[in-house]
């Protein structure tokens, strides 16, 4: 488990610590060597080490002195302080302060529910809606039977009862009935509870039980008389108990005779000067025994001390005031200087060791009992077996070393400044000057004789008189080469770090190039920006590019892919970095982890794997080693030390698979930041579009050495799982509506994953995209659809009425132009038909004057009779009515009702006004008119006149205008009315 560390904690107690952790982590490995191998051997040992993590008022901002500690269902810790309840839930921590202000002595979980009692005070904190605790004091209950001095110092629960303990009495609370009250008449100093039963040690007198609210004895004798008891743990021999007192050690209790035999004798006189003042019992069975001066004593079922944790070894206080062990074992100490968390971890598959004072380690080698170190500040060595020991620099190597190797009893030195050759005596001398030696490989055919690379040579040693020493250069070659080897043919494999690599064919002397060969750019297994190294697995030869390993096909002379390893290995096909090991043993490296392999003609299986991240950020790119230990154990360089990893021990970090991470806090929020609380203990998460930034925060409580490290994915949104991060803290900002299921999981460096917490999120869509919103959405565009349809009808309608109307505006237009033409016509027939009679008229009064003057002229000659009867046809021919009728008629046919409505207009208008409008109507003159009208000009002026009066027309107003323009209704074929203007 990760423990956050408050920015204000005291960075020299850390850097005490882990100079301590360090020095603990290599005696673990090397309380595993063992002699019955090879003399450095790596294994395993029932020995274990402790880690101590310690926590002060810094960082769960209370006061430093704690008193008690327990565990909820869900793994929480809690603890009784100074001033209030401490909370924490593996990530973080929370204090809630007390009810009255004072410190919290005692501490007990129980369904949901942690009850605590103080001074005057008891009651229990429960979680609201929100995550957090919330007090419900229980005081008020039991008031009248507290003294003014009572104070509770331990809590227990039996058969669903709280069982408050004070130094003189027991308050028994059943949730649903309320409290029994039990004085007790002495000193209790220590209450448990033991197979069902409830015990209680009164000093000078015994234990005894609590049954149906009765105080019964259980042990009496005169041991108690004289020791305080602190401990009680009935044993699996009938009628033996295991009793610690305070001031004079352990002791086995025969309840038959009341005899007592020391237990863990040889430990009783440091228990009788440092004083036990707690002591529980390990899920393991172990004893852990808490002192007032001391720190704390573990002590296995037989009483055999397996630790001793104090100051020295990473406690912050000797002083114990309680204890408490969790489902794994490990131990939390609670003092008065802060809270400390003691774990004791199985025994690891790799340690790391930190070693500033040598710098970045390129490669290593363990020589005649000494590690050595070949790093970029020269070559460093060390007793392997010397605890606690820092690396020096061996005299004279200062700068760069690149390869460190072991041949025949000899340690080959590839350095910046040429070779070095170290003895068994650990003497050192230069045997080459070549600079940038790095890889070293023997001859095959000829094992006196070694090939060198440097950085632009191959360097030739020959053994003469057991001394190695450098004969020449090849000839024929120069070039920048890290590693080389020969295959079964004789041939030298020599890498470049950049370009590709060579094939080598030596002459016989081993002094000259005969044949050279390039894989480099131009090839088919050439991989752009990775490099192609070499190495032999199973004696023959393999090339790596980062993607999968090759081989050469000597009968065809080419490189082809490896198919059996590419097949055999998986995805450590694509390691760029393999080393051999013991007993067909091989080490590959890859961009993901590290695995050990036995490979042996057509078998392969892995011995183990090591992920990537464990050693990630401290691994030299490029520069990539380790060395083989033994044959399941090597030594890993790395830029600030080294680690070792053992393949023989069980995989580490398995426990995290059983577990599952709590949601402990959660928010959301606005763009404006205003946020609402949501209940951490809901199934599903509901919030507003309008408070769709969410913030989770998770515990995990569990609680180890390990770093963790914590994932989410939001399904739905997300294809891929969030980047590791160090809290369980998560912000997923502007959620789309929807609903999706949060995942949330931890992970280790092994890469072995938590059981995932799943919450399901629904973030309402916003009213605009709810459902009421879409059918208000989906009836307005079917309104809008209809109404656009009623449109585009309408339109189409009104377009086609248009027509129509455009149609009958033309048909009418012509039939107009036609009754135009028909009343132009007619008015010309009837202004014809009115001038003619108009000239019969005058024709006839010109006959009748004529004839009036020969009357005169003749006298009686022309007799009265026919002159009288001749002027009177000649009048009805003048006025005669049936031509007025066949004029009205014809008149009313050219200008239709023109009469009839002006008669209706004006009803006092007389027959002769009508004729005289008619008249006017078709613009016949005066004259013309007089002579239809048989009267004089001077006659249809007055007749005009009069006519003017009658239509109410003003001086101004000229009588044929307005009867020219009079306008009269019409009534068409259609039956439909319409305003004619007959002009």
């Amino acid at each position: 488990m990760v423990f956050l560390k408050s920015p204000n904690q005291n960075e020299v107690s850390m850097n005490n610590f882990s100079q301590w952790h360090n020095f603990l982590k290599f005696f673990l490995f090397l309380l595993l060597i063992i002699f019955t191998e090879p003399k450095d051997a790596v294994s395993s040992t029932n020995k274990t080490m402790h880690h101590v993590r310690s926590f002060n008022k810094s960082d769960y901002e209370g006061a430093n002195k704690n008193w008690s500690v327990t565990f909820d269902e869900k793994g929480y810790t809690y603890f009784g302080n100074d001033i209030g309840l401490v909370e924490f839930d593996g990530v973080s921590w929370n204090l809630y302060p007390s009810h009255n202000g004072l410190m919290i002595r005692c501490v007990k979980s129980f369904r949901n529910r942690v009850y605590s009692g103080g001074y005057r005070e008891l009651g229990y904190w429960e979680r609201n809606e929100t995550g957090s605790l919330t007090y419900t004091s229980l005081t008020g209950q039991i008031e009248e039977h507290l003294s003014k001095n009572e104070e509770f110092w331990d809590i227990a629960v039996l058969d669903d009862k709280i069982y408050f303990r004070s130094f003189t009495g027991v308050y028994i609370y059943a949730p649903d009935d309320g409290f029994e009250v039990l004085n007790v008449y002495g000193f209790i100093s220590h209450s448990c509870v033991v197979d069902n039963n409830y015990l209680m040690s009164i000093n000078d007198k015994g234990i005894f039980k609590i049954e149906e609210n009765k105080i019964l004895p259980v042990l009496e004798s005169g041991f108690f008389r004289k020791n305080n008891i602190v401990f009680i743990k009935k044993t699996k021999e009938t009628g033996v108990y295991l009793l610690a007192t305070e001031s004079h050690g352990i002791f086995r209790y025969y309840t038959e005779t009341g005899a007592t035999k020391p237990w863990a004798a040889e430990h009783t006189g440091f228990f009788m000067r440092n004083k036990i003042d707690k002591a529980i019992r390990s899920p393991k069975g172990d004893m852990i025994l808490g002192t007032i001066m001391n720190g704390v004593m573990i002590l296995d079922k037989e009483g055999n001390l397996r630790h001793h944790i104090n100051v020295d070894s990473g406690l912050q206080s000797n002083t114990v005031h309680a204890l408490a062990s969790d489902k794994t074992g490990n131990i939390w100490v609670v003092s008065d200087k802060g809270i400390d968390f003691v774990s004791f971890p199985s025994p690891q598959s790799y340690v790391s060791f930190n070693h500033d004072e040598m710098g970045a380690v390129y490669s290593a080698a363990l020589f005649e009992d000494y590690v050595y170190m070949g790093t970029n500040q020269g070559l460093f060595r060390r007793p392997w077996k010397t605890l606690n020991q820092l690396f020096t620099l061996v005299p004279g190597t200062e700068r760069q070393v690149w390869d460190c190797r072991v041949v025949d009893d000899k340690l080959f030195v590839g350095h910046n400044s040429g070779t070095f050759l170290i003895d068994k005596n650990h003497h050192i001398k230069r045997i080459s000057s070549r600079a940038g030696a790095s890889s070293l490989t023997r001859v095959p055919s000829n094992y006196d004789h070694l090939i060198q690379s440097t950085f632009n040579q191959l360097v030739l040693y020959k053994k003469e008189n057991q001394h190695w020493n450098a004969v020449t250069t090849v000839a024929g070659f120069d070039d920048l080469i890290n590693s080389v080897a020969f295959d079964h043919l004789g041939n030298l494999w020599a890498s470049h770090p950049y370009r590709g690599i060579y094939r080598i064919r030596l002459n016989d002397r081993l002094d000259s190039v005969i044949q050279l060969n390039y894989h480099g750019q131009n090839t088919h297994f050439w991989q752009k920006g990775n490099s192609i190294r070499v190495f032999k697995v199973d004696n023959r030869i393999v090339l790596t590019n980062g993607e999968q390993i090759h081989t050469y096909d000597d009968l065809n002379d080419s490189i082809i892919p490896y198919d059996f390893l590419n097949e055999k290995l998986g995805e450590y096909s694509s390691s760029y970095l393999i080393v051999r090991g013991k007993s067909n043993h091989y080490w590959f490296m890859n961009k993901k982890g590290i695995a050990l392999f036995n490979i042996y003609g057509g078998s392969l299986e892995k011995v183990k794997e090591f992920p990537i991240t464990l050693f990630e950020s401290d691994l030299i790119p490029r520069r990539e080693n380790l060395t083989p230990v033994t044959e399941k154990s090597a030594i890993l360089c790395l830029e600030n030390g080294y680690a070792i990893l053992d393949a023989s021990t069980k995989d580490a970090g398995e426990w995290i698979t059983e577990e599952n991470l709590t949601l402990r806090k959660a928010y959301s929020s606005n763009d404006s930041g205003e946020t609402r609380i949501i209940s951490p203990d809901a199934e599903k998460i509901t919030t507003s579009f309008a408070n769709n930034n969410l913030s989770l925060v998770y515990s995990f409580p569990m609680y180890s050495s390990e770093e963790l490290k914590y994932q989410y994915i939001l399904e739905g949104l997300m294809q891929e799982w969030s980047e590791p991060i160090e809290t369980p803290s998560f912000t997923i900002s502007r959620i789309p509506p929807g609903k999706y299921l949060i995942k949330v999981r931890a992970v280790n460096n092994w890469q072995r994953y938590s059981d995932v917490h799943e919450t399901m999120l629904t973030v309402i869509p916003p009213f605009y995209q709810s459902g009421i919103a879409f059918i208000i959405y989906a009836l307005f565009v079917f309104s809008l659809y209809i109404f656009v349809r009623y449109i585009i009808r309408r339109k189409v309608r009104m377009q086609e009425k248009h027509k129509w109307e455009e149609k009958e505006q033309e048909m009418i237009r012509l039939r107009n132009k036609k009754l135009q033409a028909d009343l132009s016509f007619k008015s010309r027939e009837i202004a014809t038909t009115a001038l003619s009679m108009a000239k019969k008229n005058e024709s006839l009064l010109e006959i009748k004057r004529k004839l009036s003057s020969q009357k005169e002229k003749l006298g009686t000659r022309y007799p009265d009779r026919y002159f009288n009867e001749i002027i009177r046809k000649i009048d009805e021919g003048v006025t005669g009515d049936d031509e007025w009728k066949v004029f009205e008629h014809n008149f009313n046919q050219a200008h239709e009702t023109f009469l009839h409505n002006l008669k209706d207009e004006y009803p006092d208008l007389t027959p002769n006004d009508l004729r005289l409008c008619a008249f006017l109507r078709i613009n016949l003159a005066s004259k013309e008119i007089a002579s239809l009208l048989g009267i004089s000009v001077r006659g249809v002026e007055n007749h005009r006149y009069r006519l003017r009066k009658k239509l109410n027309l003003s001086a101004e107003e000229d009588l044929a205008e307005f009867i020219f323009t009079f306008q009269g209704k019409v009534e068409d074929k259609s039956g439909q009315h319409t305003i004619n203007d007959d002009k």
